[in-house]
């Protein structure tokens, strides 16, 4: 089998699937075109088939031929190569369908471009490639290719193959390039891309300008050689494969996301009950501390004497008004939360008898009437069918306070002494 890539050996199709096999350009024909410069993309291949079919460019019916086009619209240029596919089978080309992609050899040319018209060359295994290019413009407008002589190939030169391609071109109207530009490895690129490599030959290897030609992986399917249905299949096929690796890979990094997801999760947790128990054990503190500040209440009210609820009932006993026996109001319960916080409920003769008696305790410093968090005062007087009741919430003051507010002044004492 003649020039699977660089002289591959033959391999299973699996290995094969990685290859890009270039079929020497010498079996293919090639014509450059105008196309119009306002064709829609997607246009080119049915313009490309027209030119084959009806304008005759092709010598096999278009059914036979293995072939491809390249195509740059701003320069309005498009070249056309084929060959017949019987042939290439005939000569060992066969179940080309296994190869990762198949070109002519002279495919990597195409995007040279040079500032004067140039002709090139190009040498792929034992075939010499030359193509007159125009300036600035990707498209050879002549593509021509021969098989190098056994005897050229065994003395390592190709002057004479070089002369012969060069008589079927209108030299006085291009420049001719001095070097002999050489096909290297290419590869597939991560980013979408084929990269194709050229050697100068006979360059000191120090001094070779390796040249690494990139072209893009959608574009080159116009370049492949075989068959449009089957180039139609393996595109939706690639495209399938390429999406389901690129859904795995989602999957793999949800699961990823999950996994470090649940990880943290149970940091957190780990993290909260640590806080939980903390604040639990804060949690327990709370009380001990309450009672604590009751037990010190407790002690500094026993400091002070203890609750005394015959002393401060006296206290405020005296402040009911009326005489003797017949006071204005009466106590009917007493309930002491501390020493000085009581709760008081009686009744009274009237409200003004229960209004006085408030009056009278809070002017004489024996206490005040305590307050709501909205500062509503703590007391309820209910007056019906003739009778009259109340509850009030008091804060007694110490005795001593009251001593101080009843004591006389030293301006007093003073006044009685000069008295």
């Amino acid at each position: 089998m003649a020039d699977i890539e660089e002289n591959v050996p033959v391999s299973s199709p699996e290995e094969l699937r990685d290859i890009v096999l270039r079929i020497p350009g010498e079996h293919f024909f090639c014509e450059s075109i105008d196309v119009p410069r306002n064709l829609d993309p997607e246009d080119f291949l049915a313009y490309a088939r027209q030119a084959l079919e009806e304008e005759g460019l092709s010598p096999y019916p278009l059914e036979q031929l293995a072939w491809g086009y390249f195509c740059s619209i701003e320069h309005g240029k498009m070249i056309l190569f084929g060959a017949s596919a019987f042939k290439l089978r005939q000569m060992g080309w066969q179940d080309l369908e296994v190869f990762r992609r198949v070109f002519p050899s002279f495919v990597s040319l195409f995007v040279t471009q040079f500032e004067k018209p140039t002709i090139c060359f190009l040498r792929h295994e034992e075939t010499l490639t030359a193509a007159s290019f125009e300036p600035d413009c990707p498209v050879p407008t002549q593509l021509f290719s021969l098989p190098i002589s056994p005897e050229e190939d065994e003395e390592g030169r190709c002057d004479e193959t070089r002369g012969k391609l060069l008589s079927l071109f209108s030299l006085e109207r291009f420049e001719i390039s001095p070097q002999i530009v050489v096909t290297g490895e290419v590869s597939r690129t991560n980013d979408g891309f084929f990269d194709f490599e050229h050697l100068v030959e006979d360059a000191a290897e120090e001094d070779s300008p390796n040249q690494i030609v990139n072209l893009p992986a959608e574009l080159l399917w116009d370049c492949d050689v075989r068959s449009l249905a089957f180039k139609q299949t393996e595109q939706s096929r690639r495209e399938w494969v390429r999406r389901r690796w690129t859904a795995f890979l989602a999957w793999g990094v949800g699961v990823a996301a999950l996994v470090v997801a649940f990880v943290g999760i149970r940091v957190f947790e780990n993290k909260a009950d640590a806080r939980d128990s903390e604040a639990t054990e804060k949690g327990m503190q709370v009380p001990l501390v309450l009672e604590s500040q009751k037990l010190l209440e407790k002690l500094r009210q026993n400091k002070l004497g203890g609750i005394d609820p015959f002393g401060s009932l006296g206290r405020l006993a005296a402040h009911r008004g009326g005489q003797g026996d017949d006071p204005h109001l009466w106590f009917t319960n007493a309930k002491f939360d501390s020493r000085n916080d009581i709760f008081l409920e009686g009744q009274g003769r009237s409200v003004e008898a229960v209004n006085s008696f408030i009056k009278g305790i809070v002017k004489n410093g024996v206490g005040q009437v305590q307050t709501t968090k909205r500062g509503e005062p703590k007391r309820k007087i209910v007056s019906s069918a003739g009778k009259t009741t109340f509850e009030i919430q008091l804060m007694l003051n110490e005795e001593k306070i009251i001593e101080q507010a009843n004591a006389p002044s030293n301006e007093a004492i003073q006044e009685d002494e000069g008295g």
